[in-house]
């Protein structure tokens, strides 16, 4: 498989909702199809779809088992669905955790079923942030998980907090920070006013760790990476397009050694 014409790298996606109809992503499996051929012809060769698993409305480790048991079985029915096609990425089943504290964290992240590929999980606070949610993120990582943190550009934080002191502790901390390609073009500029410049001044503070699409069909209007990666281009951060959206989520879903990424010109340790 080769990228299209000019694009130097190939595309892994860590972040949609293309399983279809378990959550307010695709409905059907054309649709699936439709947004993976999308994403294929700009580049992406590996997705990881993470439908929502929304852990304080799964009230008992059944509730939860019964939503994985889902999740699963129409995963795998697109993947029977999609059999055999060489126009198509590559695709994962992952999950989008929903958990805005510590003691939701607990119930999930020892769980050998619940994640990314490999020791990672991609996990959300809710967009109305009610604190800084460190809890979160060393309770995930005294679980022995890395975790990912979904489109942090979207947050709504608290008015006494400086959203970019507040992600650098994150980072700090041992976080990776995932922002969605969208924000670098306007794409949420109705639903989190906010997001396009607190996305570029990640970039210029260097806290963007993965780029990914966080695409949810058809349906709705659809996210470029092929834009996104122009954009970085535009401002002389094709390196960073290249990390973000190639190595850095390609190490996850190979599960390599996650304890030291490069962020600008420096290889940092980060958990």
């Amino acid at each position: 498989m080769t990228t299209p014409a000019g694009q130097p790298f190939d595309v892994v996606d860590l972040h949609s909702h293309l399983v279809p109809d378990v959550d307010d992503g695709t409905r059907t499996i054309a649709e699936s199809i439709e947004a993976l051929a999308s994403l294929f012809a700009e580049g992406v060769r590996t997705a990881v779809t993470t439908p929502h698993l929304l852990v304080p409305h799964l009230p008992t480790e059944a509730s939860i088992q019964r939503e994985l048991d889902r999740q699963r079985r129409k995963f795998e029915e697109l993947c029977h669905a999609v059999e055999g096609r060489d126009d198509l990425p590559v695709v994962h089943l992952g999950q989008e955790i929903w958990a805005p504290d510590a003691a939701t964290a607990r119930r999930v992240v020892r769980r050998t079923d619940v994640g990314l590929p490999g020791r990672c999980l991609l996990i959300e606070f809710g967009f109305e942030l009610q604190g800084n949610h460190n809890d979160v993120v060393r309770e995930t990582l005294d679980a022995g998980r890395q975790i990912v943190i979904a489109h942090v550009e979207r947050y709504y934080y608290l008015p006494s907090h400086d959203p970019i002191e507040v992600m650098q502790t994150w980072q700090e901390l041992g976080a990776l920070l995932q922002v969605n390609v969208g924000s670098l073009t306007g794409h949420y500029r109705s639903s989190s006013p906010e997001s396009e410049r607190l996305a570029w001044q990640m970039v210029a503070r260097g806290l963007v760790d993965i780029l990914a699409t966080d695409h949810h069909g058809p349906r709705r209007r659809g996210v470029s990476p092929n834009e996104a990666l122009n954009a970085l281009i535009a401002r002389g951060e094709l390196a960073l397009a290249e990390r973000a959206m190639g190595e850095i989520p390609g190490r996850v879903v190979r599960d390599d050694d996650l304890r030291h990424v490069s962020r600008g010109s420096e290889v940092v340790p980060i958990a």
